[in-house]
Parts: structure tokens; sequence; C-alpha cells
């Protein structure tokens, strides 16, 4: 009994796909995919409660079939692991030839504001297994020290594939998936070399994975610019009970910050300085703490102190 239902749910899934790839899903029914399905569209609920649903398991089942075919070539005693990627990279492009008027006709399609057609939790899950497998992937065949540059490599190698398959949309233009897995695979030996001959300090390190897994499931506010916080902070001022020359003072420090933020090369010392100028004022402690924290993150991203980069240079030389 489940065997047959699950016959019957990959039926569906695959009669819908058919039909959204001719004629899109908005102008789809759940009732002519039950009536091409040879069922009634009450039997048809039980196996998906509504239309989204339905769109969200096609891509499940899309994602897996992708999956399953990929682990699949990992098996195969026949091929070496650099040939396995090869056929790997091969087998994906071929997927998205395979579901291309799909994908272009959900595209077009109007999709409800906030409601992605896929899980986004499971979605980061797989992403996170999907580093896993190719870090373990790149140290088969290029040996263990690959590893530290493995993010930073698969990086490289998924924009790359994702620019392929967007050249496999275009209309009338033809890829040859062959070929474009042997140049894919032929480009990883060039990069891997280079940084294996270069050895440079892995700007993210494999440990980012867990980080990166934590990140995902939280909540986290999109943070403002500093010089939005600063224009906050400016009109905050006129309101807030305070004595003329400390806010004079006060204005006089985010101008001279909003400057230096547009500068070239922004001061260390000015952003600090000012940003100490700041502190204790009454009224102002919410933006003075997000301020603090914008400017943290510019000082510890961008403005390296200029000892460190001279140390960083000397140690490039050595």
């Amino acid at each position: 009994m489940a065997d047959k239902t699950a016959e019957k749910r990959q039926q569906i899934l695959i009669t819908a796909m058919q039909l959204f790839s001719a004629k899109g899903s908005s102008v789809t029914s759940m009732q002519e995919i039950a009536e091409v399905c040879g069922m009634s569209k009450g039997s048809l609920y039980l196996h998906f409660k509504s239309k989204e649903e339905l769109e969200k398991s096609i891509y499940e089942h899309i994602a897996n079939r992708i999956k399953d075919e990929i682990l699949r070539v990992d098996q195969d005693p026949l091929l070496a692991p650099k040939e396995q990627l090869r056929k790997q990279t091969e087998v994906l492009l071929v997927h998205f030839l395979e579901i291309r008027e799909f994908l272009l006709k959900q595209f077009h399609d109007q999709m409800p504001p906030g409601k992605p057609p896929f899980d986004k939790e499971n979605m980061r899950q797989e992403m996170l297994a999907a580093l896993q497998w190719f870090n373990h992937k790149l140290k088969t065949i290029y040996g263990p020290d690959v590893e530290p540059y493995t993010l930073e490599i698969g990086m490289f190698m998924a924009s790359m594939l994702s620019s392929y398959i967007h050249f496999l949309f275009m209309p009338g233009f033809h890829l040859n998936v062959g070929i474009t897995a042997d140049h894919q695979v032929q480009l990883l030996d060039d990069i891997v070399a280079s940084i294996l001959h270069r050895r440079p300090e892995p700007l993210i390190p494999m440990e980012a994975i867990g980080q990166l897994s934590q990140s995902c499931q939280t909540d986290v506010r999109v943070t403002r610019h500093p010089l939005i916080v600063i224009k906050a902070m400016k009109n905050e001022l006129k309101h807030i009970q305070l004595e003329p020359d400390a806010r004079e003072d006060a204005m006089e420090s985010l101008r001279l910050m909003e400057k230096e933020l547009l500068a070239l090369q922004p001061s260390r010392a000015v952003l600090k300085g000012m940003l100490a100028n700041l502190e204790g004022i009454e009224n102002l402690e919410s933006l003075f703490t997000e301020l603090k924290g914008t400017i943290l993150t510019i000082l510890e991203s961008y403005l390296t102190p200029v000892g460190m980069k001279q140390e960083s240079v000397s140690k490039s030389e050595t």
C-alpha cells in the first residue's frame, strides 16, 4: 500500500511538472492535474493539500533526483575521483537542461511575496552537506593540503557552474555539457595548482562551515550603514535636551565621522576618537550602540592598521 501511494505521488509530481512546463503553474489548476492523472480532485488533495505544497514538492523531487544520481556516480568503482567529479558536473548540467522549460515558466510566474518554492531550512542543511561532500572530494583528488581552501574553491566553482547554467537558458544558445564539464574540471586543476603553489592565508577557513550553520538559524536584523545611523543621530540631537555646546560638539563629531567615512582612506584614529566623543549622551544610547557596532565592523574588516599591513607585506616577500 505504501509503495502504491509513493508511486501515485511520483506520478502526480511528474504530471504537474510537465503541465507547469507547458503552461505555467499560475494557469494550471489542481482539477486539470487530477484529470490528467486519472483521479478525482479530492483524491489529489489527499496527496497534496495545496498547489503551493505541490510546487514545493516538485522542487524537492528535482533536487533529490540530482542528488541521488550524483551520489550514484560516487559509487562507480570504474571511475577515478576526478573522473567522478567530471561526470557529476555533467549530470548536473544535463538535469538542468531537462527541467529548463519548467524553471523558465516558474520564473515567469509571479510567486507570492515571502513564499519561496522550497524549504529554507532544508536548503541550508543541504548546502552544508554539499560543502562537506565537496571538501571530501577535493581532499581525495588533490590531497589534504587543499582542505583549508575548500570553501573558497567551492564558491568559485559554484559561481562558474551557475554562469554556465544561465547560458543553458538562453534561447538559441547551445552549450555542449560534456565539453563544459571537461572545462570545469580543468579550471579546478588550475585553481588548486595555483593555490597550493602560493599557499596564501585562507580568507574563509573550513571552520566557517559551523559558523555558517549557526548564522543561518539566527534571524539576523539587517545592519544599517553607519552614514544612515549618523543621519538618524543628527535628527535625534535636534530634539533631545542638551547643553548648546555639548550639542554642537556632538554634531561636529558626527560631521567629522561622515567626512572620514566618505574618504578614500578613512582614519582609524579620527573614527575612534569621534566615537568616544559621542558616548554617554542621554537618550542617544541606542543609536550610539548601533553606530559603534557598525564602525567597529568597518575598522576590523576594512581598515587594517598600517603596522599590520606592513607586516603582512613583509611575510609575503619572505
